[in-house]
């Protein structure tokens, strides 16, 4: 649930208190002579009203809207049926009319703060987020301490990733409530969605030192200090939330890493066999377990955490591993991982990168290419090459990986992951050529993987080349997962690239909607389709966005510098 959350029933149900109710005297008199008859306009509207709420009581919608409807004619300048009448339409989910409704309202009592709110909820719903944006900044320009129309600008533009506004709204609330924990955790929540870790730090620091009841706090400071090479503050802050939350399996396994890390490799252990008790243990912990027991000598222990059935890659090279250590015959084992049927590909996004990140990626990593080298000089093994040059482009040795890979390649079907492998290697080398050819290669395995068809297409759409054909390949992509973001950022910039510049913002904009979080490079491509457009105050409100988001992206100031003189002066 959203901190301050407004709800449109709600906040309408205040307005209208005192307002709705049929007392037992009008009833009674109502059944005993009937409606009022030739009354002034304001008397029918009222006897309208009431008749609209029996029928509401009564269950009957459709005489309710009616009666509502007509009382709202009759006394146009009346807010009561007005705001009923909103309610009615929002309970039936008629958006357009309960706008049409609000804006009269709006426009008949302006400087009431709420009905702004109550409007640009309206606008949300209907997913007209700019007008909902402004209605809420006027909610707040009319009532500056109402923390309504605060709440429901901070809830449209995270509900719409705009990370870097609702940041900044989370500092003018603080301003409002300096001593909120909520508010801090809030702040600290997105301020790691855009990697600000510094900031995510400090907020969520002073969170807890306001109340230290915040258990998910003490978590995620231990994960941000555990990604920040912060071993100690990790431990101290992870082993908190243990305590209160003890069977919670991603907090134990960022505490064994943290301990790992420190060479606590009892206390490690410890807190992966309680990980392994918890329900439905993934089997790439068992294969933590076993690298934290090879990696602090105790080889023969490490062989009875091999995962029962998953993971059969990692679990029988860190099995060769282990019975190597202990003396014992490991060759076999090393010859069998080419015969061995599973997903190499899942296995080293699961198995792989979860060490890499838990022990950290340069630790971690140097240990593994000390390991393989001298396994790959006493078997040729393909899986071995593949483990070899996955673990160097994490380490983004790049040049090193292409020559493993290419060294792989042999003309059969295990080539379709090389080719994969070294189009992302050969993309990061900044090599078009290679690039684009191995994704070709790639796809004459799997002609319908939408990831891939989307690479190349962007791939075409960056070098500004093909644009028919990345059209064609996107739209492909988007057939098979029609609501991937990264699809539609791909394809919004081959629009861009075209010159369609609506096209693009529309398509760039619902990317940005769907992401999990607020991403520098899709801001970067609204600005341009912005600019395209000759829409430059917004296009150098997007730039400033991706600055924010990632300020080594290039270019984006010399944008913002090359434009900022051509936009309208602010009022």
């Amino acid at each position: 649930m959203k901190l301050f959350s407004v709800s449109v029933g709600l906040l309408l149900s205040f307005l209208m208190s005192g307002c709705v109710s049929l007392s037992e005297q009008e009833w009674s008199r109502t059944k005993e002579f009937g409606w009022p008859v030739k009354a002034r306009p304001q008397s029918q509207a009222y006897s309208h009203f009431i008749a609209s709420a029996i029928y509401e009581h009564q269950g009957n919608k459709t005489k309710a809207l009616e009666e509502m409807q007509e009382a709202a004619r009759l006394d146009p300048d009346a807010l009561t049926p007005t705001l009923r009448l909103i309610k009615i339409h929002l309970r039936n989910q008629e958006y357009l009319q309960a706008l049409e409704m609000c804006k009269r309202a709006v426009e008949q009592k302006p400087d009431r703060a709420n009905l702004w709110v109550v409007l640009g909820e309206i606008h949300q719903r209907l997913k007209q987020f700019d007008e909902a944006k402004a209605a809420y900044k006027k909610a707040i320009e009319l009532n500056p301490g109402n923390i309504l129309g605060y709440g429901a600008l901070v809830d449209l533009q995270e509900s719409t990733n705009d990370l870097v506004s609702a940041i900044d709204l989370y500092h003018e609330l603080i301003k409002l409530s300096p001593e909120s924990a909520g508010l801090y955790y809030q702040l600290g929540l997105n301020l790691a969605r855009i990697k600000d870790t510094e900031g995510a730090r400090a907020a969520l620091n002073r969170a807890v030192e306001l109340n230290q009841n915040l258990i998910q706090a003490y978590y995620m400071l231990g994960i941000l200090n555990l990604e920040a090479g912060n071993n100690e503050e990790a431990v101290a802050r992870l082993e908190y939330f243990i305590k209160l939350r003890p069977s919670d399996p991603s907090g134990l396994e960022a505490l064994a890493g943290a301990l790992a890390r420190l060479g606590r490799y009892d206390d490690a252990f410890n807190r992966f066999v309680a990980l392994l008790a918890t329900d439905q243990p993934k089997p790439q912990y068992n294969i933590e377990m076993m690298y934290t027991l090879l990696l602090s000598g105790k080889p023969a222990e490490a062989e009875n955490y091999v995962p029962a059935s998953e993971a059969p890659y990692f679990g029988t090279l860190f099995t060769a591993l282990a019975r190597k250590h202990k003396g014992e015959p490991y060759l076999p084992l090393l010859e069998s991982l080419d015969t061995i049927e599973g997903d190499l590909d899942k296995e080293c996004n699961e198995c792989l990168n979860g060490l890499l990140y838990l022990y950290g990626k340069e630790a971690a990593g140097k240990w593994l290419i000390n390991i393989i080298l001298p396994l790959r000089e006493e078997v040729k093994s393909h899986t071995l090459g593949v483990i070899h040059a996955r673990v160097l482009m994490s380490m983004e040795r790049h040049e090193e990986a292409v020559k493993v890979l290419e060294a792989l390649l042999n003309g059969t079907k295990q080539d379709m992951w090389v080719h994969y492998y070294l189009a992302m290697a050969y993309e990061s080398l900044k090599n078009f050529e290679k690039t684009e050819s191995n994704l070709i290669a790639y796809l004459v395995y799997n002609p319908d993987d939408p990831d891939t068809l989307n690479f190349l297409g962007y791939l075409y759409a960056e070098k500004g080349v093909k644009l028919e054909k990345a059209e064609e390949l996107l739209q492909k992509a988007l057939r098979i997962n029609p609501e991937s973001p990264f699809y539609m950022d791909s394809l919004g910039w081959v629009y861009y690239k075209q010159g369609k510049a609506q096209e693009a913002i529309d398509l760039i904009q619902k990317a940005i909607y769907r992401m999990d979080t607020d991403d520098a490079i899709l801001r970067d491509h609204l600005g341009d389709a912005y600019r395209l457009k000759g829409e430059i105050e917004r296009a150098i409100g997007e730039w400033e966005r991706a600055r924010r988001l990632d300020p080594k992206l290039e270019g984006v100031q010399e944008k913002i510098d090359n434009h900022k003189d051509k936009a309208s002066p602010k009022k």
